[in-house]
């Protein structure tokens, strides 16, 4: 009986010890990143970032594999390069590129309505970069 006792509290803990704080928060942040890529990216990126969403029809390249940025970045997820990415930063003002400079049109899916006068928000941003993070193959 003693020797599942232990087992039992030895799992229990091990269980409480993955709920700290900041797991808790990575996944919270997580989930907020997957809706922000579901209702801004999924349409060209398709639902699971593997690329080939309807959007994407007729725009003469086809959108990245999001899923593989990091096994084409030597293992490494690479956050800052997909951050200037997203918002143009680097190759601006390009009118033949099919993706949106999200510097100027902001995030119109997310906050239909305007909200945060159209701006991205760099929390909601970060839990998009958190998600595609998440992703990697």
């Amino acid at each position: 009986m003693k020797h599942t006792s232990f087992v039992t509290l030895t799992l229990c803990t091990s269980l409480l010890m993955g709920c700290n704080p900041a797991t808790i928060n990575s996944a919270a942040a997580i989930k907020r990143g997957q809706d922000v890529f579901a209702k801004e990216c999924s349409q060209c990126h398709g639902a699971t970032g593997a690329g080939a969403g309807e959007a994407s029809l007729g725009l003469g390249v086809a959108p990245p594999d999001l899923t593989v940025l990091s096994q084409r970045n030597d293992g490494t997820f690479p956050r800052e390069y997909v951050r200037r990415f997203v918002m143009g930063l680097n190759n601006p003002d390009n009118p033949a590129a099919a993706m949106p400079e999200f510097a100027n049109t902001g995030l119109r899916h997310v906050y239909p309505d305007g909200g945060a006068d159209g701006e991205v928000l760099e929390a909601a941003f970060e839990d998009m970069l958190d998600y595609l993070e998440s992703i990697q193959k």
